[in-house]
Parts: structure tokens; C-alpha cells; sequence
């Protein structure tokens, strides 16, 4: 099911899945599922680094706030087209499993995060729908 957030953004979900919109944020879950993503909208207004540091920051502020543990050091990905995505897991201080994102093309950045009790398959239907993020205009 194709989703079209602001009319800037389009994904797809799973069609067995749910979203419930908030005015900042999303949730997509699947009704029988282990976990949820989480999505949180925001523009650039001012930058002062590049949109690398500018993500980078944001993603270190949420570890940080959250004392989210992370398994390696975060991996950014430039090759895909039209977006620039950061992301790394871990695991929260409770000891639930733990991914996050950002996804950005100036000036949106879209900050997601799944997190569910353990990790399981249901991540890779999480990968690909973080995966299919467009951003059709700034």
C-alpha cells in the first residue's frame, strides 16, 4: 500500500500493516507483529554543517537522550538515489531491540525508529519499507 506523507514523501507497507498518523509522527506496525516503526518529520531551516554532520548530530543527540547502546558505529549510505540514509541498532537500556534512521534530502529529514522486545524477521519488512521512502519534492 503506497502511503504519501505531506506530499513530499511516499513509501509502501505491507498491505496486512497499519499507520496511525500523529501531527509529527507515524506509527507503522503490523496488528500481529513483534514491534513498531516510528517516523518523525522535520525541515532544515537553518544549516550551519553539511547534511551529513546535520543528520549525524540528530542521530547522536537520540542515542545520547536515550542511552541507546549500538552494536557497531552508525553506517551512512550516500549511494541511493535521491536520499542520503544514516542508520545503526542496538539496544535500549530495558534491553529491547532497537533501529534507527534518518533519511533526508534537503530540506526534509525523516527520523525513524523500530524497536521491538528481541529482533526478528519482521526487521526486514521494516528494512524495505525504510527502503522505499521517495522524496518527490524539497
Amino acid at each position: 500500500m503506497k502511503i504519501i506523507h505531506s506530499n513530499y514523501l511516499e513509501y509502501e507497507i505491507p498491505t496486512d500493516w497499519e499507520i496511525e498518523d500523529d501531527v509529527d509522527s507515524t506509527s507503522v506496525y503490523c496488528p500481529d507483529g513483534e514491534g513498531a516503526l516510528i517516523l518523525s518529520y522535520y525541515s532544515i531551516v537553518e544549516m550551519q554543517e553539511t547534511l551529513d554532520e546535520n543528520i549525524s548530530i540528530m542521530a547522536k543527540k537520540f542515542i545520547d537522550a536515550n542511552h541507546v547502546k549500538l552494536n557497531h558505529a552508525l553506517i551512512l549510505d550516500g549511494t541511493q538515489k535521491g536520499k542520503i540514509v544514516l542508520y545503526g541498532m542496538g539496544s535500549t537500556p530495558d534491553q529491547w531491540f532497537i533501529k534507527l534512521w534518518v533519511i533526508a534530502r534537503y530540506p526534509k529529514v525523516v527520523f525513524a525508529t523500530y524497536q521491538s522486545e528481541k529482533k526478528t524477521s519482521e526487521l526486514k519488512k521494516v528494512d524495505q519499507i525504510i527502503s522505499s521512502f521517495t522524496f518527490t519534492q524539497n
